[in-house]
């Protein structure tokens, strides 16, 4: 009898925590290339195993966080710890934030996608074409600052990053990771399957849940500033729309915060207010909010109005909605439209009253089609169409009617059992039938 011991088993992958030592450099267009292929940008395919892509990506996407930060303290941010008093080696989830949020009559809270790094706005855009600043929170942060933050002060608005995403402690690392990210950690070896998740051990007090953590936000962050008058703009992208939504939607977050409410900028929005019970926030999308999707048509090109636009399979999203510009990415949306975002709120605090202008939507025409058209289409561009035979489905379901009761009582089903013997029996959630 052979046996295997756990020490000859093969090593977990390994990589270099700095971008020079994975091989790779930020040229003048502060884009990351390859040191030896300059030509060339992130290769994710090194290894036919994928454990060692991840790892690799896991590495280097840290050392691009460890920079966009350093870049971020450069124009005067300051990480803060949620727990408020958590040290750097104890559970906390870290944000950013300015100095002058203690004073300043605006902040802009900036609540990026639930998946993502701190810091970061799109990795395909900062480590790829666009660069890393353009990629990143640091070209927001920097456009941020052009603005005033009110008719009477003409020093920028407060700034608050919030971090939707590391939500995981990493133990080990003594650090917050995303959840992909907890995946990516080192293992005991190469075939080591994963790491359990332990509420005890992983779960950050506060930011449990991207809701979670906005509620800590409004509660530790902005609750505590001095200013009480001091109006707040909120950005939301990807998932965190829904989040935010969610937020404003309870009539006690809403009563709380109605009145420093200025303005709201949701990029890649696509959650119906059919659903929203608070008509007071309701009338604050429509009034003071704007949206912006993916789409082809070019920037700012209005795409529909607060109660949607059907030309388009545009819902009623509660607010006026404009083009982004990308067609595919909801991650890159904040890249592309984020200077007449901000160009909107600064416009939001600087009207008093100000109420969103009405917006004319083209409707675009339906394409006529006539069946004769199918004909000339390639066999590679149809779709492809399956039927089903009934009778071998219905034998499908009958056969799972028996599994499943067989599951709940234990007893071997009687194959000669009729349909209706078996039809009380549920199929279960996974069911499609």
């Amino acid at each position: 009898m052979f046996r295997r011991r756990w020490s000859s088993l093969p090593k977990d992958a390994s990589f270099p925590s700095s971008l020079k030592g994975l091989g790779y450099f930020i040229n003048d267009a502060d884009e990351v290339r390859s040191i030896e292929k300059p030509d060339c940008y992130f290769k994710y395919f090194a290894n036919h195993n994928m454990r060692v892509n991840e790892r690799q990506r896991f590495a280097f996407n840290r050392a691009l966080e460890k920079i966009v930060h350093e870049r971020l303290e450069e124009e005067g941010l300051a990480k803060m710890t949620l727990p408020r008093g958590a040290s750097p080696s104890e559970k906390h989830a870290p944000i950013f934030t300015t100095p002058d949020i203690e004073s300043s009559p605006r902040v802009i809270v900036i609540f990026g996608e639930p998946t993502t790094d701190l810091g970061i706005l799109s990795y395909r855009i900062a480590n790829g074409p666009g660069g890393l600043d353009r990629g990143s929170m640091v070209n927001a942060v920097r456009t941020i600052a052009k603005h005033a933050a009110s008719t009477d002060d003409s020093n920028s608005p407060g700034i608050v990053l919030a971090n939707m995403g590391q939500r995981y402690w990493w133990p080990e690392g003594k650090r917050a990771l995303t959840i992909s990210a907890s995946g990516d950690t080192p293992l005991p070896s190469l075939v080591h399957s994963g790491t359990q998740y332990v509420p005890s051990l992983n779960a950050i007090a506060g930011s449990e849940t991207p809701l979670q953590h906005m509620e800590t936000i409004f509660s530790e962050v902005l609750e505590k500033l001095p200013n009480r008058k001091a109006k707040i703009d909120v950005i939301a992208i990807g998932e965190s729309c829904e989040v935010v939504q969610t937020f404003f939607d309870n009539k006690t977050h809403w009563d709380s915060w109605s009145d420093r409410l200025n303005g709201m900028v949701l990029f890649g929005t696509v959650f119906g207010t059919e659903m929203l019970m608070n008509d007071s926030f309701r009338e604050f999308l429509a009034q003071r909010t704007r949206g912006y999707l993916l789409s082809e048509d070019p920037l700012d090109t209005p795409l529909a109005p607060p109660s949607g636009n059907p030309s388009l399979a545009i819902e009623a999203l509660g607010c006026p909605c404009y083009s982004s510009s990308e067609p595919l990415n909801t991650e890159v949306i904040a890249v592309r439209a984020l200077d007449p975002a901000l160009s909107f709120l600064q416009d939001v605090s600087m009207t008093p009253g100000f109420v969103n202008s009405p917006i004319t939507v083209v409707e675009r025409p339906r394409a006529d089609f006539r069946p004769d058209e199918w004909d000339s289409v390639a066999e590679e561009n149809k779709p492809p169409v399956h039927t089903v035979d009934n009778e071998a489905m219905l034998q499908q379901v009958k056969q799972l009617r028996r599994w499943r009761k067989f599951e709940q009582t234990g007893e071997a089903p009687d194959s000669e059992s009729s349909d209706d013997e078996d039809k009380d029996v549920p199929l279960g959630d996974d069911a499609w039938v």
